[in-house]
């Protein structure tokens, strides 16, 4: 009796703790967890809910079982027969465009001089017969340049055609895909810098010289129809443009400025890798007559021609000091980056970041060096750096003093008064001295010195002569590339070589996107001047079409760096055809790693990668960048492309090495017409005359009350085809030819051709669409006549019920227009659904980019039609290991847990026995899902969460019990596995045009007591930080995006964005910036039926009890907040709660000065890789104080000859005489050049 005493009692011990799987807190659970059997019960409800309406609106297992009856053929694919198939196309694609920039250096050579003797020659034989004032040539002093006319405008209009001037343009420009704008094929125009005099002899000469180009630039087109911009950018400072065009304008309406010599195909091409080290005088005597802004300016102009092959970095000089009455001034000379300690790689966000801090600087302080430059020393000899050639810039002011207020040592009181410190005065000769002993580097930095305004020349000018380098002076900050020619020039001819070279990804001022250039030196024959460089384009999207056109199933390729290891082209890179930044380079280990795993990436792979060779490794736990993400059996094929510093690798997973694809189903009697998503052009002239009634067939509605000035059809579905189903994405994209777009495109789909050799793709001549492309129209049909016989009363708030499938066809219904750019693949929608393979997914709201409004797609997986195979072969592979062994496709299996793909399912493909349950295949096909109205949506989930008492219901308001003058309420949310809210009852109330007040909106910052609680007390979720470099920040906070109309713009209003746009700009309201990116992963382990986690919360923001359960089935869970009272979070400045939600909260957030984040992962420099150009040794003119080095000698001859000893008895002239005569007639030369 005792026992069972004791024995009962300790069940309700246990009983009060925790009740079929709930955790309690504070002992509570007894009293106030009164809704414990209703949220189990609303989950189970919601659940049904959700898999009912997927089931009768999609369909999924009508369109599973097209798949598993259709004819696959089965394919053993060999990743070195891929890798030698794509080497061969990658050299001949690379080789032809170096080819086309070849011969335009050539010729631009041979033209330059020839033209140039020619004309030579007519000058000398006029200037014999008349004297120079009377010749009709005009004659360049600096360089080679002739011609007869006074200004430009004065050369006939097929000479000279110019993107600035309308009445220059060239006659009858067409938009044209390739280029996205009206272009003329015919001619090419020059654009001429804006600080450029257009009227004298260089611009004149270069411009009519140039002209003579044209014919290479049509004849490079015919050889290579994909060629994109071909161009010769002058060192004068304008370029020759093929395809001729018409300027971008700015937001008034000017021309924008642009000045080929500082765009990174020149610089890279004619300067080489470099590293460069500023160091700007940041002293008191600075901050005077403008001279810090001049300064300020000479470091910006420097880092704008950085490219991302150089490193770079600023040092401010200045110290401390007294002042004259005895106060201390703390002034340190500092390391602008945020890497204090190296040298950083001039990618646009470096260059950006030491930009804004540029223009933070005050100055202040004394002109004390030594810190400085040891420092600078100090980081051309750390890693990283390129190692090839050392630059040092000083800007400085000269002064020895920087004034009464300037003090180096602290005063004191005398009988008189306060006696102030003695002035600072610089000892040059010092810092001379340490920059001498530092010089013992390699390479030799050069120094070039430029004095801002003052007259003290010695210090930078003694420095910059005796280091190699060129002195100057600047007295304004207008105009100084110009007036920095000698620093332009030593750098074009330093490293300067006939080859070309491939440059580095940059976003193309042009409107195509990232891309990469081959641009070639061109120098004249006659005195080896730099004339300047040839450049032709390559955009990533092109190289990413030829990367991807052999590519099958898991299979994916990427290209990187062979200099530094860093990815050009990579799927888990952002999109190179719109980008908004220049690209910020990511590491391949950041995108083939993770948490530096697999370490045969890092240690075998990539080393051979950098090294230029070929080779393949097989490994077992491979990070592969497939939408899942996830390790398994990989295997890497890599190769280098000849003549360039790029490698292509491809990525195969185990399941890719046999490829199974549909084929054209052979009865195609069964099959019903489809029609492409472009209705409207089935109205066209030209469509009516190849297509004739099918326009009146389909009943086109465009005033249906349900889709706002969307035209549909209820008769068909539509098929959308995306850009890469398409040989010549381009072409299809940017062709306005929309008629003929979609007659091509319904031929090809309605053809009804048994012929084997009929759907080849892209390999056939003409070909538009790439192989296989219509088995997957054709078998995806049949379901639309399913769809169609829906009841309305289900149909009323679905917008749009669609397949899309793996290859890219998109099967969608009621028949509608997509936008010129949709691909499922990339949507959210689809991603989630390939992630969570095994269940019924459903997205956060958005708004529906084919004008639906704000809604929620359910979504289930596609399974590729699993192969016929034996039981026998089944069980031999589970007597192998019966323990862990997980059945392919094909195989017997009770639950989904049996089958490596996770789920189980009844299926129609032939089999030992059809009704027998088996294993999916692990290859998905496709994703099929329905769009339903989210107020819908979300009403038919709160009718599900109804209390036993009919009093806790959601949404319900009554007296809390803690408080019965107060008013509580039940809240519900229906949270996803990433902690993103799928439904929440503020939703309902936000108008669909505010997408951002409903999508991507986080539990955490809505209820972030609750989230932590689940985060840290219960490890429901786990939080996973990463860092982008790719991240999108906005100016202002984004709004909605609708037309003048009020209204969301539909597809037909977006799809002529680029035919209509006009030449000023749009506002971007977006930039490009390194983010902070926290997500939120939920622990599976967590979710099972019985997990119903219970807690109670009293925080700064709410207070409440919780209950939290999931939908096994799906991708949610079930938040249900009892006794909710949120008074506090109604406060003005709420920092607590401010604080407590963003703990939690998920998202992508900018990190100020991110760049710090930004680790460069190369640690050699390019001088122990043996990868640095061959440099020249440049004898640099250098002058100070008066003094030109190459005059000194004959000046002094002349003075011996003139005052020699007997002049001197005789006229009883002193040596200081001559001494001052002398500098008077130097200081007099030097003035003349200045002029001059």
């Amino acid at each position: 009796m005792f026992v069972l005493l004791h024995l009962f009692l300790l069940i309700i011990i246990l009983c009060s703790q925790t009740i079929n799987g709930q955790y309690c807190y504070a002992n509570e659970c007894s009293v106030r967890s009164t809704l414990t059997g209703d949220v189990q019960n609303w989950a189970l409800l919601i659940q049904n809910y959700i898999l009912k309406l997927a089931s009768d609106s999609m369909h999924r297992e009508k369109t599973q079982s097209f798949f598993d009856l259709a004819e696959y053929k089965e394919e053993t694919k060999s990743g070195e027969q891929l890798l030698d198939e794509m080497k061969i196309i990658l050299d001949g694609f690379f080789e032809k465009k170096q080819r086309a920039a070849h011969r335009i250096a050539e010729s631009a050579r041979d033209l330059h001089d020839k033209l140039y003797h020619v004309r030579e020659r007519d000058y000398l034989s006029q200037l014999k017969i008349n004297s120079s004032s009377h010749l009709s040539w005009r004659k360049s002093d600096g360089s080679l340049g002739l011609t007869q006319h006074k200004q430009l405008l004065h050369l006939d209009n097929d000479t000279y055609k110019d993107a600035d001037i309308p009445l220059r343009l060239p006659p009858n420009m067409t938009f044209h895909p390739h280029f996205k704008r009206n272009v003329s094929l015919q001619h090419s125009v020059v654009k001429i810098s804006d600080e450029i005099p257009r009227n004298n002899v260089e611009s004149i000469w270069t411009v009519e010289w140039t002209h003579k180009l044209e014919p290479i630039f049509v004849r490079n087109r015919e050889l290579d129809p994909d060629i994109r911009w071909q161009y010769f950018g002058s060192h004068v400072g304008l370029i020759r443009l093929y395809p001729g065009r018409e300027w971008d304008q700015n937001f008034a309406g000017f021309y924008n400025d642009y000045d080929p010599r500082v765009r990174p195909w020149y610089i890279g091409t004619t300067s080489g890798p470099k590293d460069v080290i500023i160091i700007l005088d940041c002293s008191e005597s600075m901050k005077y007559n403008g001279k810090f802004a001049i300064g300020t300016s000479i470091a910006t102009v420097i880092i704008n021609t950085l490219t991302r092959q150089d490193y770079v970095n600023i040092i401010c000089a200045h110290e401390s000091h007294w002042d004259d009455i005895g106060k201390w001034h703390v002034y340190k000379t500092e390391v602008l980056s945020c890497q204090q300690d190296t040298m950083v790689k001039a990618t646009l966000a470096f260059k950006r970041d030491l930009k804004e801090k540029l223009a933070t600087l005050k100055p202040g302080g004394t002109s004390e060096f030594e810190t400085s430059f040891d420092t600078a020393f100090d980081l051309f000899q750390r890693k990283p750096k390129t190692g090839c050639q050392s630059i040092l810039v000083f800007i400085t002011d000269g002064q020895d003093t920087d004034g009464e207020t300037v003090r180096c040592g602290a005063g004191q009181y005398t009988r008189s008064g306060y006696v102030p410190g003695p002035i600072c005065k610089y000892n040059w000769t010092r810092y001379w001295t340490i920059v001498k002993q530092r010089q013992q580097i390699h390479p030799r930095a050069r120094i070039f010195s430029y004095l801002v305004k003052d007259n003290g020349q010695i210090f930078p000018g003694k420095l910059a002569c005796e280091n190699d380098g060129h002195f100057a002076i600047l007295n304004d900050g207008e105009n100084l590339i110009n007036k920095m020619f000698n620093y332009f020039d030593y750098l074009s001819k330093a490293s300067l070589s006939i080859n070309g070279s491939w440059t580095s990804q940059y976003i193309d001022q042009w409107g195509l996107g990232v891309m990469l250039t081959y641009a070639i030196p061109v120098t004249s024959n006659i005195d080896e001047r730099l004339l300047g460089v040839a450049g032709v384009d390559v955009t990533l999207d092109d190289i990413e079409h030829v990367l991807s056109s052999k590519t099958w199933g898991g299979v994916y390729g990427f290209l990187i760096n062979r200099h530094d290891g860093d990815a050009i082209i990579h799927p888990g890179l952002k999109s190179t055809t719109i980008p908004i930044e220049d690209p910020i380079s990511t590491h391949i280990t950041q995108l083939e790693t993770r948490n530096n795993q697999p370490e045969e990436f890092q240690t075998i792979i990539l080393p051979a990668m950098l090294r230029g060779q070929r080779g393949s490794k097989r490994l077992l736990n491979a990070y592969r960048a497939t939408i899942r993400r996830e390790s398994g059996i990989g295997t890497y094929y890599w190769s280098p492309i000849e003549n360039t510093d790029y490698i292509f690798a491809f990525s195969l997973g185990e399941s890719d090495e046999k490829f199974r694809e549909v084929r054209q189903p052979k009865n195609l009697s069964m099959y019903d017409e489809s029609f492409f998503n472009l209705l409207i052009e089935y109205n066209s002239t030209k469509a009516r005359k190849v297509l004739p009634g099918k326009f009146e067939h389909m009943q086109v509605k465009i005033n249906d009350p349900k889709y706002n000035d969307v035209r549909v059809s209820y008769l068909y579905s539509s098929i959308m085809l995306a850009p890469r189903v398409y040989c010549d994405p381009s072409e299809y994209f940017y062709n306005d030819d929309l008629a003929q777009k979609t007659i091509n495109a319904h031929i090809y789909i309605n053809q009804r051709d048994n012929k084997s050799d009929d759907d080849k793709g892209c390999s056939q001549k003409n070909a538009i669409f790439h192989e296989n492309t219509r088995a997957y129209v054709l078998i995806s049909q049949p379901i639309e006549r399913v769809w169609r016989r829906r009841p309305s009363e289900l149909t009323k708030d679905i917008i749009w019920t669609y397949v899309g499938m793996r290859t890219g066809v998109f099967r969608t219904y009621p028949a509608h227009r997509s936008v010129r750019d949709y691909d499922h693949t990339s949507r959210a929608w689809y991603k989630r659904a390939v992630s969570f393979q095994d269940r019924t997914t459903a997205s956060m709201p958005y708004l529906d980019l084919s004008g639906g409004g704000k809604v929620i797609t359910i979504a289930q997986v596609l399974f590729e039609g699993m192969p016929s195979i034996s039981n026998k072969t089944c069980q031999q592979q589970t007597q192998q290991n019966s323990s862990t062994t997980k059945f392919p496709g094909g195989c017997p299996c009770s639950t989904g847990s049996d089958c490596l793909s996770g789920y189980c399912y009844q299926s129609v493909a032939p089999g030992p026995d059809p009704k027998q349950l088996r294993c999916a295949t692990e290859r998905i096909i496709g994703v099929t899902g329905t769009d339903i109205i989210y107020n819908s949506f979300h009403s038919e989930i709160m009718k599900r969460m109804v209390a036993s008492d009919d009093r806790r219901s959601c949404d319900s308001t009554y007296p809390c019990p803690s408080n019965p003058l107060k008013e509580c309420s039940t809240r519900c949310y229906l949270v996803d596995h990433s902690g993103y809210l799928i439904v929440d009852p503020d939703f309902v109330n936000v108008s669909s045009f505010h997408e951002n007040l409903y999508n991507q909106v986080t539990f955490g910052h809505k209820e972030g007591e609750v989230m932590a609680d689940l985060i840290y007390k219960h490890g429901l979720f786990h939080r996973a930080e990463t860092i982008t470099f790719q991240g999108t920040c906005h100016v202002s906070k984004p709004s909605a995006k609708v037309t003048l109309k009020g209204i969301p713009a539909n597809p037909e209003e977006l799809d002529n964005k680029y035919k209509n746009k006009g030449p000023i700009p749009q506002f971007m309201n977006e930039y490009g910036c390194i983010q902070d990116q926290v997500r939120y992963r939920i622990e599976p382990s967590k979710l099972k039926w019985s997990n119903l986690i219970i807690g109670e919360v009293n925080g700064p923001c709410m207070s409440g009890q919780y209950y939290v359960t999931p939908l096994v089935k799906t991708n949610l869970i079930l938040v249900v907040i009892e006794n909710y009272y949120a008074e506090q979070s109604k406060l003005f400045y709420n920092f607590n709660c401010k604080i407590q939600r963003s703990i939690v909260d998920a998202g992508a957030f900018r990190i100020v000065n991110g760049t710090c984040a930004h680790k460069i992962e190369k640690r050699s420099s390019l001088f122990e890789d043996n990868k640095c150009p061959a440099l020249r040794d440049v004898e640099i003119e250098c002058k100070y104080n008066g003094i030109n080095k190459q005059h000194l000698s004959l000046v002094l001859v002349f003075y011996v000859l003139v005052f020699n000893r007997d002049y001197v008895k005789t006229q009883r002239v002193n040596l200081s005489t001559i001494k001052t005569n002398i500098n008077h007639i130097i200081f007099s030369y030097d003035s003349t050049q200045k002029q001059r």
